[in-house]
């Protein structure tokens, strides 16, 4: 439930007359920060005041709504908003340390710094030292609680409610996790009013967040200014949700300090005031004017859109500590989406293999210097081929998170070329080069005789455990890289010519940036091993090379994203 609600419902079990005998110990009472009288407010802490020691000593004092207090800005321009925001404190705490317990709220996210420490909250005193409040967390509504609030918004016997009601019924039951939030459940009026259900939980967000951009810019007068307003104040919330994300990551704060919050602003002709943002505003700001988001899962959602929109900016994304951007994306891009790559730093690497039970094709070993580049951590599968080419051309059917096999290098360029007009996005197959590179774990290799592991049962499936079949993709251990199935399961198409004297070649010419192979051949090259396999042939350097219309049972691909 929301912070008042709990509050109302908390005094009113107190007073209840089911609890006459604590009342005969001890009273409880209830103020808001939030004035009646916003023209001419009164201090909370003078009504507080009013309240004898006697009687003080055996209440319970109720505060609802610190983010509310219109007193904690600076009102006087030699007080910077810190040192005000401070003092503030300093006189609620110290008012109120005469009471018997007290009790206050505020959103999650309205103490600067406060992601920092979950549970206790430290104010600095006057003299020195720091009062210690503890902080507790409000639980999301249960089934119970969720159906009683439909029943006070939409009434039992309202017949010109019934529409609106069983929207909301079927809203709430199709997306049940994010419906028994507080802030959704309050705009469930803007989300039933839409004619289109939601297939998706991140459709609900873009519902959300549309609503709120048209009722910020119907301030304006002029249809045309309405109209830019909306767009500017939509590009400005997904800067500010980008700027905030760096600040997740460099500092472990989840909001925009102000100065770089208005140059945001400015930038973007939006002069959004701290008294516009309150009520239904989906764009908030703390007492010392730092910028948030009312919720954190509204940040996600323009997170997600952007990793949707820049698969640049995806790849390097970490979705550590951020399960609803994580949840929007994959349910915006189900299957090829940047969660699926691994971003390789470049660098110099010895390539290929001396050892005498690798063939000479692998010798000599020669350095190869690479630029960055991303690749799948997993071969495609049977289900991300059929989801692009209609069909599935593998002979262990049956098994969606399987490798497809059974495919050629021109299927595989057939695949890639539909892919990509599909997306928009650009794949291809890796090159020799960089398929070592990432099956050795790139520069954070630690030199295994296979892809992650002295192991291979570790990190493979290959003739001696496969039971000569396939497996899922991603159920052996990863490489260093967090890269899959790079020593057996299937083999894998490069994007290389294959000639079993080109490293001879490349050692003539010293270090090689960037190889591609052989300008022509009649064989393409294959790496990793497969299902059928020998351990040998599962090694990260071993090279082989057939057909490019070969196709087998033991012959599959991965991918290269090129930004």
């Amino acid at each position: 439930m929301g912070k008042t609600a709990f509050m109302v419902n908390l005094y009113m079990a107190f007073h209840s007359i089911l609890n006459f005998r604590r009342k005969q110990k001890q009273n409880m009472k209830l103020f808001r920060f939030q004035p009646p009288d916003i023209e001419n407010p009164v201090d909370i802490i003078d009504r507080i005041k009013d309240i004898k020691d006697d009687e003080a000593k055996n209440t319970i004092l109720l505060l609802d709504g610190l983010d509310e207090d219109p007193f904690i800005l600076s009102k006087d321009p030699a007080v910077s908003d810190d040192d005000a925001f401070v003092d503030r404190l300093n006189k609620i705490a110290s008012n109120t340390i005469r009471f018997c317990d007290v009790v206050i709220t505020c959103r999650t996210q309205y103490f600067p710094q406060e992601e920092l420490q979950d549970y206790v909250l430290n104010i600095r005193k006057p003299g020195g030292g720091f009062y210690k409040l503890n902080k507790y967390y409000i639980f999301p509504f249960s089934d119970k609680e969720v159906g009683k609030y439909l029943r006070k918004k939409y009434g039992f016997m309202r017949i010109w409610n019934r529409s609106k009601k069983e929207k909301a019924k079927n809203l709430v039951r199709n997306s049940h996790k994010l419906m028994s939030r507080p802030m959704l459940l309050s705009y469930l009026d803007d989300l039933v009013l839409e004619e289109n259900g939601y297939a998706f939980s991140y459709q609900i967000y873009e519902t959300l967040i549309e609503k709120w951009l048209i009722r910020e810019s119907e301030k304006w007068r002029i249809d045309n200014e309405q109209e830019r307003f909306r767009t500017n104040l939509r590009k400005l919330s997904r800067e500010t949700a980008l700027q905030i994300y760096q600040n997740w990551q460099s500092k472990g704060v989840l909001y925009l300090a102000k100065d770089d919050a208005f140059k945001i602003a400015e930038t973007h002709h939006i002069d959004l005031k701290p008294d516009e943002v309150k009520g239904k505003s989906l764009l908030t700001c703390d007492p010392l004017l730092n910028w948030k988001f009312a919720h954190k899962s509204i940040l996600e959602y323009f997170l997600a859109l952007e990793c949707v929109e820049n698969w640049s900016y995806a790849i390097d994304f970490s979705f550590n500590g951020m399960d609803m951007a994580e949840h929007f994306y994959k349910e915006m891009v189900p299957e090829f989406n940047a969660s699926n790559f691994v971003k390789l730093a470049g660098g110099t690497f010895d390539m290929g293999d001396e050892s005498s039970d690798l063939s000479e094709a692998s010798r000599p070993v020669h350095q190869v210097t690479l630029s960055d580049f991303y690749i799948a951590k997993t071969p495609v599968t049977q289900k991300q081929w059929h989801d692009v080419m209609g069909s599935n051309p593998s002979h262990f059917k049956g098994c969606d998170d399987c490798p497809v096999e059974s495919v050629s290098w021109h299927d595989a360029q057939s695949f890639i070329e539909r892919l990509s007009t599909k997306t928009g996005m650009k794949f291809r197959l890796p090159t020799e080069a960089e398929w070592e590179y990432a099956a050795r774990g790139g520069n954070k290799s630690k030199v295994f005789q296979y892809s992650g592991s002295d192991n291979l049962d570790e990190v493979g499936w290959f003739a001696e455990n496969s039971g000569d079949r396939t497996h899922a993709v991603g159920e052996k251990k990863p490489n260093e890289l967090g890269i899959y199935d790079m020593s057996g399961n299937v083999w894998e198409w490069c994007l290389d010519w294959y000639d079993e004297e080109y490293y001879q070649d490349c050692k003539k010419k010293g270090v090689v940036e960037n190889p591609t192979g052989p300008e022509t051949g009649s064989r393409r090259v294959l790496r990793g091993g497969g299902w059928s396999s020998d351990a040998q042939n599962c090694r990260p350097a071993d090279r082989f090379g057939v057909d490019p219309g070969l196709r087998g049972s033991g012959l599959g691909f991965r991918l290269v994203f090129v930004p």
